[in-house]
Formats: C-alpha cells, sequence, structure tokens
C-alpha cells in the first residue's frame, strides 16, 4: 500500500461516515484559512481534525491504514479502544442521536460461534443489567449486530486501585476503610440478586474524582440458578476463573461452585493491599501463588503497615479465612463491622468469643483434613505467630469430607444468618458471634472423626507409586 496523502485520507473519511459532510466542510474551511494559501501537509490536516474534535485519534490511526469500516456498532459510534483481553474488548462510543458516551465490551467471535456459550452470554448480560447502584457500573443493554454481540455499559473516568495504590503506596486507613466499605455496599446489591462477582481485585475497583468506588467488569460474573442450571465455566470446562493473588482457596478448586464468600475473601486480599502495597503473597510462580492462598497464612499487615490499628489488621485476616464459614457471611455484616471500627477503632464482630482473654485465627489443624482454630494473643497477636501452615493443611484437600463437613457448618450457623443486630453498638456480644464460633468448633469436631483418612490416602499412593516402578522396570528388561 502507498503512503496515503491528504486526498486519500480525506476519501476513506467520507466513506467512513464518521462526520457529516457540512461539519467537514466547514472544519476544512477553517484550515483553509489558517493555511493562507500554503499547502496543507497530511499530518496538519489530521491534526487539525483530532484537535477540532471531529475525529479521534484512534479514528485517524485506522483511516491511515486505509481502514474505513467497522466504526459503528448499532446506535453507537465507536471512538476508541478502551482495553482488550481475551473475554473481551471493550471500546469508547457514543450514541449517534443523543450524544451520549458509553463504553461497550465486545464478545470475540470465536465464543459466539457456540450457541450455548452465546446463550448464557446473554442471560448472564441480563443479569448483570439488572444491577442498578451507585458503587457498581451500570449494564444498560445487551445487543447484537450480526455476528457481533455486545454490552453497552456505563461510562466511568477515574483511577483503578492497583494503579493508584501504585503511584501513591498504600493508602490512608481511613480512605482503604471507606472504599471497603463502597466495594461492600455495591457487592452486597449483586449478592442479593444471586450475583457473584468472582474477580474482585485493585484493578476492577475504579475510584472517581469525588472519592466514590465503582465496581468494574462482571465479565466473570457467575449468575446462580437452579441446581440443573450450569454456568459457562462449567461448559467449557474453565474450572479456575479469577486473578491468582486475589483468588479464595475454594475458587482455585472450581469457580463455578463457589458463592458470595468468595468475593469476600477477594476482596479482603484487595483490602491487603490497599494496606501495605503488595498483594498478601507476592512472591512466587502463578502456582505457586494459588497454593499459597490454600495453605499459608500471610505475613501480618503491621509488618508493612506499622501504624495500622491491629484491630483492623483481624479485620482484614478474617476476611481472608481459608473456610468460607469462618468468614464474613455478608457483605453487610462486614459493613457494621468497619463502621464500628470507624467509630470506636476496635474489633466486635469477626467471631471472636469476647468471654476469653484469647483471639482466633481461623486456619486449618496439620492433623485433620478441615478447619480448626488456633488461638492467639489479642495483646500481642503477632507473637508466635504460624507463618507457613503444614503443606497437608489445605482447607480444600481432594477428599469428600471437607465437603460434608462445610455443609453441617453451615447448617449449624444458618439460623443466626437470618438475624442481623439491632445496631452498631451491641454487635460485639451478638449472638452471630457466638455462633460462628461454635460452629467451626462443631466443623472440627465433624471432620477429626474422618482423620484416617489422610494416611489411608498416602499408603494407597504409595502403593501405586510402587507398582508403577515395578511396571516400568519389567518393561526396562524386556525391551
Amino acid at each position: 500500500m502507498s503512503d496515503p496523502s491528504p486526498k486519500s485520507f480525506l476519501r476513506s473519511l467520507d466513506k467512513s461516515g464518521i462526520v457529516d459532510d457540512q461539519s467537514l466542510k466547514d472544519t476544512l474551511a477553517e484550515l483553509s484559512r489558517q493555511a493562507a494559501g500554503e499547502t496543507i501537509a497530511l499530518d496538519r490536516l489530521t491534526n487539525h481534525l483530532v484537535d477540532s474534535g471531529l475525529i479521534t485519534q484512534w479514528h485517524c490511526e485506522k483511516l491511515l491504514l486505509g481502514k474505513y469500516k467497522g466504526f459503528f456498532l448499532g446506535k453507537y459510534k465507536l471512538l476508541g479502544m478502551l482495553g482488550s483481553g481475551g473475554m473481551s474488548t471493550v471500546y469508547l462510543a457514543e450514541h449517534k442521536i443523543s450524544g451520549n458516551r458509553r463504553a461497550i465490551k465486545v464478545l470475540p467471535r470465536k465464543k459466539a460461534a457456540d450457541q450455548s456459550y452465546l446463550d448464557r452470554f446473554y442471560r448472564e448480560g441480563k443479569a448483570a443489567a439488572s444491577l442498578n447502584h451507585p458503587n457498581v457500573v451500570r449494564v444498560y443493554d445487551i445487543c447484537n449486530e450480526g455476528d457481533t454481540h455486545y454490552m453497552v455499559m456505563e461510562r466511568v473516568q477515574g483511577t483503578d486501585l492497583y494503579q493508584l495504590t501504585k503511584e501513591r503506596g498504600p493508602l490512608p486507613i481511613k480512605e482503604a476503610v471507606q472504599t471497603i466499605i463502597q466495594s461492600c455496599s455495591g457487592l452486597q446489591h449483586a449478592h442479593d440478586r444471586n450475583l457473584v462477582h468472582r474477580d474482585i481485585k485493585p484493578a476492577n475497583l475504579l475510584q472517581m474524582s469525588d472519592g466514590s468506588v465503582k465496581i468494574l467488569d462482571l465479565g466473570l460474573a457467575l449468575f446462580n440458578l437452579g441446581e440443573d442450571d450450569h454456568s459457562l465455566t462449567v461448559m467449557y470446562n474453565e474450572r479456575v476463573m479469577g486473578t491468582a493473588d486475589y483468588l479464595s482457596p475454594e475458587q482455585a478448586i472450581n469457580s463455578h461452585e463457589v458463592d458470595h464468600r468468595a468475593d469476600i475473601y477477594s476482596l479482603g486480599c484487595t483490602f491487603y493491599y490497599l494496606l501495605t502495597g503488595h498483594p498478601p503473597f507476592p512472591k512466587g510462580s502463578l502456582a505457586q501463588r494459588i497454593a499459597m492462598h490454600q495453605t499459608k497464612r500471610p505475613d501480618c499487615v503491621r509488618e508493612s503497615r506499622p501504624d495500622c490499628p491491629q484491630a483492623l489488621s483481624d479485620i482484614c485476616f478474617s476476611m481472608m479465612a481459608k473456610l468460607p464459614e469462618a468468614r464474613y457471611q455478608s457483605c453487610n455484616e462486614l459493613v457494621r463491622e468497619l463502621q464500628a471500627f470507624l467509630e470506636t477503632g476496635e474489633q466486635h464482630f469477626i467471631g471472636l468469643d469476647k468471654t476469653a482473654s484469647q483471639g482466633t485465627f481461623i486456619s486449618k489443624h496439620p492433623e485433620a483434613d478441615a478447619a480448626t482454630v488456633i488461638s492467639r494473643s489479642v495483646e500481642d497477636p503477632g507473637s508466635n505467630r504460624p507463618n507457613d501452615l503444614n503443606e497437608n493443611s489445605s482447607v480444600f484437600a481432594i477428599n469428600t469430607n471437607a465437603t460434608s463437613s462445610s455443609k453441617k457448618a453451615r447448617a449449624s450457623s444458618s439460623n443466626i444468618h437470618h438475624e442481623s443486630p439491632a445496631s452498631a453498638s451491641d454487635i460485639g456480644g451478638s449472638r452471630s458471634s457466638i455462633v460462628r464460633s461454635k460452629s467451626v468448633r462443631n466443623l472440627a469436631k465433624t471432620t477429626r472423626k474422618h482423620k484416617w483418612i489422610i494416611p489411608t490416602l498416602i499408603v494407597v499412593m504409595f502403593l501405586i507409586l510402587a507398582a508403577v516402578i515395578a511396571w516400568a522396570a519389567t518393561i526396562a528388561q524386556a525391551s
């Protein structure tokens, strides 16, 4: 292709339909007056058109390549690309009549070619469109033009918290708490409508200039329907969806079986990042970091952030409890805790038995195959704290007992989750705190009955390995 000239550029612009004839004539007339008879070079022409707001830099780059198609999608004129990934490409767009600007997320055509995937895309898109909350980016519509399928979303301008923290460092304590409170508010709205985000992380939380926070990217959202209704992750065997640094232990095992408490875990990891400037496990490969979320306790927040109140660090770690039953059971519950902290500077409502002098950290006993409680002093929570749990301490070990135990724990604590404390002032002594501790103790008792499973599995694995070695030796001798 030959180098473009001003004439060839204007021909491509005319074919594109981006600009109406009269606006283009007026703009070119103004440029001619400024040139005062001089020859107008291509770069001067393109710069003038961009500066006048008639076209965008993205338009200019495409037109210079001779591309004049693909600038419109339904009722919208595309103005530029905001981002692109394996799941979608997002464009900035302008409504052709109203002039309102929106973000448009386009589904890749290879995904749209599968009807079952496409059907689910529309169903989950409609669910996302049902959300209307100031802390959630709105989805206005889900449409198609031919084989191009897309979502029309609210266009928001701000800085994501990953970039903000990277540039500014850890957030001030109060700002970090208020950010999590706003995020909880938006997540609770989604959870109430059976949507689990599944990819909560700093990059998906956008802070506006007024300090408000909006949750971005429901692209991985799980729409919980009936047991017979499969999610996209099941149909496509995408068992692990999310981001490794913020992925809950149960989500790393199977993404389609998680509930709203996976979002609370990821929000806890996000909180940790906002307070320290790094994720809970900043080192290691992808697989190693995922494993750490299941088997290790992160370093204390105060090691990276000495000015962080211990009560706030405890709240963060309760959000990141390995076992879902040991976390906050709803975002509303977490909001009450954080609001109480802002009022008193103390921790009130995370399943601690206030009648005892010892706090509790929910973890995994090395000799059991489900959760147990490791005590630590409230006065000196950092002393003698186990950092690296036993390799066999994964809450989600490959056996079915953890699942059955979880169901029993949920049953033992289900009654209290229908009752909320009357106010923040009585949260510390609420029945919910007592019942949650009791449910965890019951869970530990139940699972200790089955502690023979791990030794049995070890013996079986050893026998299988011995058989394989013997078989390999036989083959080698025969050859």
